[in-house]
């Protein structure tokens, strides 16, 4: 906060901007440690980043609703939309980034969601509706059909 307030009143921004600023140079800090568990906690600082923003420009989230079961394709995914997630529809969440030490996998892992990340560019060749099944254990993903 105090690194935010500096900004404020030296820069004379907004404090959307000034919070934006600081979390998200503490997010790259978090990115470059050696630690594994400690480097995907930037994620972490990323969602109270986007909750704060979402809150401070009044801007309404919705997620999507699936209808059916579903894997849920991202690059990551914050741990805060991941307890919004139904785990009755939601079976699977692919990641091309993300970690299986974060936050949000711990979460997926404990609402019964099964949970694969570091995919890579592969993830992009998904299309829309095509059958997959996820392999927690090899962390790999199968296309059928």
């Amino acid at each position: 906060l105090a690194a935010a307030s500096e900004l404020l009143q030296h820069e004379h921004c907004t404090a959307e901007y000034a919070w934006q600023q600081v979390l998200k140079e503490l997010s790259q800090q978090y990115q470059q440690l050696d630690d594994e568990y400690l480097q995907a906690r930037y994620i972490d600082v990323d969602d109270l980043l986007h909750r704060t923003l979402v809150h401070l420009t009044q801007t309404k989230e919705e997620l999507p609703q699936f209808n059916s079961p579903t894997i849920l394709l991202a690059e990551n995914i914050y741990p805060s939309t991941v307890l919004q997630l139904d785990p009755a529809v939601v079976k699977g969440i692919c990641l091309s980034a993300g970690s299986p030490v974060s936050h949000s996998a711990l979460i997926a892992r404990e609402l019964g969601i099964g949970w694969i990340c570091q995919q890579g560019e592969k993830l992009y060749a998904i299309q829309p509706e095509e059958t997959l099944t996820l392999d927690v254990k090899t962390q790999r993903f199968n296309r059928q059909g």
